[in-house]
């Protein structure tokens, strides 16, 4: 890991907008957006042996047009979704790639070049999506 940084994966992607896991309730419980509680839903998944843990308190929320850390969101009363999603890992790089294999054990990534991604991730180190366009993932390293 480079002095300094820790790296973090987040995933989006069409999956979560059009099956609106994007705006479940659950995304904004104040425990989940306080990181007492990691959000995990059945239905939020890669595959099919693959759900995914969220730490939604360091997770990006869409609100009213504009990018919101969870933990610094306070319960919106207007336009709002879940944008980016970051996976619980231990913050090291080799922990983010172990995701990227258990991924590709029950589905194709194809690694991008560059990224149509938004602002407010980072440093993107590398970035994958499916073949489907259903999920980006960007591995990002953000210092500490």
């Amino acid at each position: 890991m480079a002095q300094g940084n820790t790296y973090a994966l987040y995933a989006s992607g069409n999956f979560i907008q059009e099956t609106e896991l994007d705006r479940l309730g659950g995304w904004i419980a104040p425990d989940v957006l306080s990181g007492k509680l990691i959000f995990e839903n059945p239905f939020l998944v890669f595959h099919d042996d693959l759900a995914l843990r969220v730490d939604a308190s360091r997770s990006w929320y869409v609100v009213d047009g504009g990018y919101v850390l969870g933990r610094d969101l306070a319960a919106p009363n207007g336009d709002w979704r879940v944008g980016y999603l970051r996976l619980v890992t231990d913050g090291t790089e080799a922990d983010a790639l172990r995701w990227i294999e258990e991924i590709e054990d029950g589905t194709e990534l194809d690694r991008l070049d560059q990224t149509g991604l938004d602002d407010p991730l980072g440093e993107i180190v590398a970035a994958w999506e499916d073949p489907h366009g259903q999920w980006d993932l960007a591995l990002v390293a953000q210092p500490n």
